[in-house]
């Protein structure tokens, strides 16, 4: 039985996939992976938060102060890796196994590969304690979502691994019956993957059921955090929870994945090629969006399929929303006529553009709600309002990762609270209802900016996200936020609101828009980087120009291209222009 278990296991987890949209680019997972960041979570006040105490043995998993943990939960949003955690840990399971197998000079498979555990080596200690998993006897890993229909884990033990290594009825019978033995008297493991996917039968069960004569078994499953409040589970079901949050060091991981791509296999040059790397990452501003595995996964796969991301959130979370539909509908279809740039090309959004419109609705108002507890945490009677409470919709949300839910404290009892995955997220779906109705920048966002003074800066990650989307629009925003800006004069909000701008006429620019007219009234201007982007939205500005500061301090650096040294700003035109103040040398004035 430990045999074929193993051999069973390394056929089905020695490959791991490493692009979300591409289910056939599959890598090693030993040659990928890395440990990631879990946190315990502990309980306060009747409910559990996230404490600064880092998981790092599967020790610190299993016990608690040397008592042994029973039911254990790791929750995790879309794609933070919860899976490939669990892939890991049954092929530590496999190595130690094997290691003792050879030791105790057991039968093994002759075909079966032992891993070494100097594998381990390069995981910087983090899960190395591969000896802590040797007080299992077995472990017995299940896919939720292929037992959806099934409630007894020794019957979807049985399904999924006993009649996937049996063929013969006669033999599948033995095993059921040695493995009804072993759950009793062993002390064995059981992996239960995605609980969120799992729908439980028509007898309303929260939990798969581990039978009692097999009570000795330790439980640990995986889920995201919104199945935790809807499946209802009691505090006295939960022995330990913890939180995983992805990986830390994110370049040592597109580092990993690089060295494992078929272009780069054998290559001296891989240091070259991951500074390369880095360098985009840091020129475009990716870094941030590293931090999801899923996303470092995407952006790499993309980088070295010359596919550069040069810029473009729109781009960037156009493909984002690709995987994320994708895990609650594989259906494919592809747009006749992209409505916008960033979803040409895409193939999962189409068949779900109903979901999307849906979901958008509801990021936009709860966003611009002027209570602004509602904007980022909201109850289902909130979703309500958006269609989104109905069964088959809000499924959709919460299956594909886009919508996250939490036990919220009650003083009469426990509810369920939402939000979107992450705040950019809903800022993406809110510009995209924007610049499907164009009405609300004079119907809502208007009256909101009145209400709420500073709110303008508030909303740039949206007006950026609306440059990309509908230049038109974001041109007629930019003009209200130019107002609230010069009304509520302060030198820091004027950097702000000119950082905004230039990120937002940035993002026009990587999504090929036109006419591109962002208002901007006031300057503060230096010849750096920055200078040509700026120039050109001056430019469009000269007659609503009410001040300018222009700094320059001539450097001798050769980075610095002679056209910046000579831009010229043609002041005749700016009629409305209230003040003008020059600091630096070798500013030249010319006047008619």
């Amino acid at each position: 039985m430990l045999g074929a278990l193993t051999k069973y296991y390394r056929n089905r987890f020695c490959y791991a996939n490493v692009f979300p949209l591409d289910d056939w680019a599959e890598e090693k997972l030993l040659d990928i992976y890395m440990p990631p960041n879990i946190k315990l979570m502990a309980k306060e006040r009747g409910f559990f938060k996230k404490t600064g105490e880092r998981i790092l043995k599967y020790e610190h998993i299993f016990l608690s102060d040397t008592k042994p943990n029973q039911q254990i939960f790791i929750q995790g949003e879309a794609g933070y890796g919860k899976s490939t955690f669990l892939a890991k840990l049954v092929m530590d399971w496999c190595t130690i196994t094997s290691e003792q197998s050879a030791e105790n000079k057991l039968p093994i498979d002759d075909n079966t590969t032992t891993f070494s555990s100097n594998t381990h080596m390069r995981y910087s200690n983090v899960f190395d304690d591969l000896t802590s998993l040797k007080d299992f006897k077995c472990v017995f890993h299940v896919t939720l979502r292929e037992s959806v229909d099934q409630f007894e884990i020794e019957n979807m033990i049985n399904s999924q691994i006993i009649d996937s290594i049996f063929s013969s009825e006669e033999d599948r019978r033995k095993a059921y019956k040695l493995l009804n033995e072993i759950m009793k008297r062993e002390r064995c493991l059981v992996l239960l993957d995605g609980l969120d996917e799992w729908t439980g039968t028509g007898d309303h069960h929260n939990l798969p059921r581990l039978a009692d004569v097999h009570s000795i078994c330790v439980l640990l499953i995986t889920t995201r955090s919104w199945k935790m409040t809807e499946a209802k589970i009691l505090d006295s079901q939960i022995c330990k929870l913890l939180q995983l949050d992805g990986v830390n060091n994110v370049f040592e991981v597109s580092r990993t994945i690089l060295r494992c791509r078929k272009d780069f296999k054998g290559r001296q040059d891989l240091d070259k090629t991951q500074s390369e790397f880095e360098s985009y990452v840091l020129k475009f501003g990716l870094l941030e969006d590293l931090n999801t595995p899923m996303m470092l996964c995407l952006i790499v796969h993309s980088w070295t399929k010359g596919t550069e991301l040069k810029g473009s959130r729109c781009e960037k979370y156009s493909l984002l929303l690709e995987c994320l539909f994708k895990k609650a509908n594989i259906e494919t279809s592809e747009f006749q006529e992209p409505p916008y740039p960033c979803f040409t090309e895409t193939q999962n959004i189409q068949p779900n553009i109903e979901h999307l419109n849906k979901l958008a609705e509801a990021a936009f108002y709860l966003l611009f709600s002027d209570t602004q507890e509602k904007a980022l945490v909201f109850t289902s009677t909130e979703l309500k309002k958006f269609n989104l409470g109905q069964l088959d919709q809000e499924n959709f949300a919460l299956k594909s990762g886009i919508l996250s839910a939490t036990r919220k404290a009650s003083a009469l009892r426990s509810t369920s609270s939402f939000s979107f995955i992450h705040k950019s997220i809903q800022e993406f779906l809110a510009a995209y209802h924007i610049a499907c109705n164009t009405n609300l920048i004079d119907d809502v966002i208007s009256g909101y900016l009145n209400r709420h003074n500073g709110a303008y800066l508030g909303i740039s990650q949206v007006f950026i996200f609306l440059c990309g989307l509908n230049i038109s629009a974001a041109n007629k925003l930019s003009g209200m936020m130019d107002e609230h800006d010069v009304r509520y004069w302060n030198p820091i909000n004027h950097y702000g609101l000119k950082n905004i701008i230039l990120t937002g006429y940035r993002e026009a620019v990587a999504n090929q828009q036109k006419d591109i007219v962002l208002k901007l009234s006031v300057y503060h201007l230096d010849f750096d980087n920055d200078i040509q982007d700026l120039h050109s939205i001056w430019t469009n500005n000269k007659s609503n120009v009410l001040s300018m500061r222009l700094s320059y301090i001539r450097e001798s650096s050769p980075t610095r291209g002679e056209s910046a040294s000579q831009i010229e700003f043609d002041l005749s035109s700016c009629m409305k222009l209230k003040s003008l103040e020059l600091y630096g040398s070798d500013i030249l004035l010319s006047g008619n």
